[in-house]
């Protein structure tokens, strides 16, 4: 009889334990420190939208611009439900060359207060790079027209500088898909992370408990909406 309490005593316990994380399914749950996890969460990630204009929309032919302005709305609407800072910047408006923000962008970011550039590379602009240290923030998501140039400049600088850098390969243009490609490659070596959109929200959502995940009575506009407006409409078209 003790030898068979001594068998039954470990499968008794065992038994218990998966009851209890059956039933209590966030116990089993491991969270991490927001500020310093190795993934993008709300706390340690910047946006970056750059050039979204006119004049560089006009000409990207690797996407189609129905599903570029989508996703670039998806990511400033997440970016927003989880309250990542959002920096807005744009090339050579007030020099007369080229228009400002496009409205369906620029409407989502009424906030924020753009940044207009002389420089191709933002990252040579300094009311940028202080903008992007207020933050206090080392995770960088890129994105911008075209790919090969703004993104690109941006992006390397920003690694250099010691910044992690990802960039939204879906939310980026150029005027041929060899254009796109080989920036994203060059990116990459640099040590760049390619990533979209929708994998970039569904790491910051992380768990099915974030309060920004549902739309609920503090939260007027979640990431599952998002998803719903932006992500299954869409799927498969690039």
């Amino acid at each position: 009889m003790k030898i068979l309490n001594l068998i039954l005593s470990p499968l008794l316990v065992l038994g218990f334990i998966a009851t209890s994380i059956a039933q209590n399914p966030g116990e089993s749950f491991i969270p991490k420190d927001p500020k310093f996890d190795n993934l993008l969460t709300s706390e340690n990630s910047v946006l970056l939208v750059i050039d979204f204009q006119e004049e560089m929309m006009g000409v990207v032919r690797n996407i189609e611009r129905e599903v570029l302005t989508n996703n670039t709305q998806a990511i400033i609407k997440t970016a927003q439900v989880f309250g990542i800072p959002i920096i807005e910047s744009t090339n050579a408006v007030e020099l007369g060359y080229n228009k400002s923000t496009l409205p369906e962008f620029k409407s989502l970011m009424k906030d924020v207060k753009n940044i207009d550039r002389i420089s191709l590379n933002a990252w040579q602009n300094r009311d940028l790079i202080d903008a992007v240290e207020k933050t206090g923030r080392q995770k960088l998501i890129i994105t911008g027209l075209w790919t090969s140039g703004c993104p690109t400049y941006t992006a390397l600088d920003a690694i250099k500088a010691g910044y992690e850098v990802y960039i939204l390969t879906d939310v980026m243009g150029d005027a041929t898909t060899d254009a796109h490609n080989r920036a994203i490659d060059r990116m990459v070596q640099a040590g760049a992370i390619p990533f979209t959109w929708e994998g970039a929200g569904a790491e910051i959502l992380r768990d099915y408990t974030n309060p920004y995940g549902m739309k609920g009575e503090n939260v007027e506009y979640g990431f599952v909406q998002v998803m719903i407006d932006h992500f299954y409409p869409f799927a498969g078209k690039y």
